[in-house]
């Protein structure tokens, strides 16, 4: 589940349009957000936080709950209007997801490797809210989750 919250997080990337600077479109989503996911039985809250890296080129994701945390890069490649996001846990594990470009407020993503098994649906309501809409298989059971995320307060 964590690397599902995880890969979740990474739809908020997806916000940005396709342009000559795609990551210009994100800087709403610098700072720190509160979220929570919620999916079968489980409810858990958790924390993002994004800032540019290399230069702007990247956006940069922390995430962290009761569970444990994990480190997210998210990416545009203009020529193929294909977003890329690639997580990393505390574990060592790795999870990379790919989106075409498209509608900013509404990107649907799907994880290439280790395997197909997890997509997850972004949609921007404003500046200061999103939701993560998501399926994932574990032992053979697929879960829907939703995940709530709201702007931290200062």
């Amino acid at each position: 589940m964590r690397t599902f919250l995880m890969l979740v997080s990474l739809m908020l990337v997806a916000t940005m349009p396709a342009t000559a600077a795609p990551l210009d479109g994100f800087h709403y989503l610098v700072g720190t957000w509160n979220c929570t996911y919620v999916g079968g039985s489980e409810r858990m809250p958790y924390t993002n936080t994004y800032v540019y890296d290399l230069d702007g080129k990247t956006l940069r994701q922390f995430t962290s709950s009761a569970a444990g945390s994990d480190e997210e890069l998210l990416a545009y490649d203009s020529q193929h209007s294909m977003w890329t996001a690639v997580v990393l846990d505390e574990h060592g594990d790795a999870t990379v997801m790919h989106a075409a470009g498209g509608d900013p407020n509404h990107i649907a993503y799907t994880s290439v490797y280790p395997d197909a098994s997890i997509s997850t649906t972004f949609d921007r309501i404003s500046d200061t809210k999103y939701t993560l809409h998501g399926s994932y298989s574990v032992g053979g059971k697929t879960i829907a989750s939703v995940d709530t995320c709201v702007r931290a307060t200062p």
